[in-house]
């Protein structure tokens, strides 16, 4: 959706490691923000966006109008996402996942990728998006990227603009805390003392959770005990006025 940093050019430059011809959509589509603000605050900064794609290796830029990828006659079917839609970012956004998959169909069908990148800091997306082309593109293959990092441990967001140096630096605070949460794990705790003991350290850095919680990394669905295999730790919360989120698989 824009306002590019070095995390989205990590899909590109996996394209280009994955010898393919990058081809970068940039639209920020109305129909996934459930709060009308969150829209109207989203930065937009394509003259820039446009020369680091450029610098990056991008081959072709794809920057749609709103009519271009909604027209009044489009069909776009119904993605069933099951408890996707009801879960963690799916309970907090109502309507937002639906808006996701909606833009990718139309995205997907306009480009005709043969595969799509993207970051796994947006865990729950890339499991809706596997959702869906499973439904609707099983010619189109996911390729999921790791987070991309601030140095000082914060993943890389768009809307990380929007947080004061100092924000910034407290922000920081939920790697650790996510961090925090996976050592108890080590430590023979349950998991959900281990994340109200992160939670609380949060709490006190100033960070307001929104859901802090551990699932299962396919399904998504929560667990109250550690499993035998790999899971992953989901965080949502606030600084500053800013939501943020990230994931720790553990």
């Amino acid at each position: 959706m824009g306002a590019l940093h070095e995390g989205h050019l990590a899909l590109v430059q996996a394209a280009i490691d994955a010898h393919c011809l990058p081809v970068v959509s940039i639209f920020v589509n109305p129909r996934q923000f459930n709060n009308p603000e969150d829209l109207r605050l989203y930065p937009r900064t394509t003259a820039e966006d446009l020369a680091l794609l450029a610098a990056a290796g991008c081959k072709a830029v794809f920057l749609p109008e709103p009519s271009e990828v909604y027209p009044s006659d489009a069909n776009i079917p119904e993605t069933h996402l099951g408890e996707l839609e009801n879960r963690f970012e799916g309970s907090f956004r109502p309507g937002h996942f639906r808006g996701v998959s909606e833009v990718l169909y139309r995205l997907f069908s306009l480009v005709k990728p043969d595969l799509a990148f993207f970051g796994e800091k947006d865990f729950q997306q890339c499991a809706v998006v596997e959702t869906l082309l499973q439904a609707h593109f099983n010619n189109i293959s996911l390729q999921r990227v790791p987070t991309l990092r601030e140095s000082n441990g914060l993943a890389m967001s768009s809307r990380n603009r929007r947080l004061s140096t100092s924000g910034r630096e407290k922000a920081a605070g939920i790697l650790k805390a996510l961090q925090q949460a996976a050592d108890g794990r080590q430590q023979g705790l349950p998991p959900n003392a281990a994340i109200a003991a992160a939670s609380h350290w949060l709490h006190a850095a100033g960070i307001e959770t929104e859901y802090f919680a551990l699932a299962d990394p396919q399904s998504l669905e929560p667990l109250n005990n550690w499993p035998d295999g790999n899971a992953v730790l989901l965080f949502a919360g606030y600084l500053e006025g800013v939501r943020l989120i990230d994931n720790l698989r553990c």
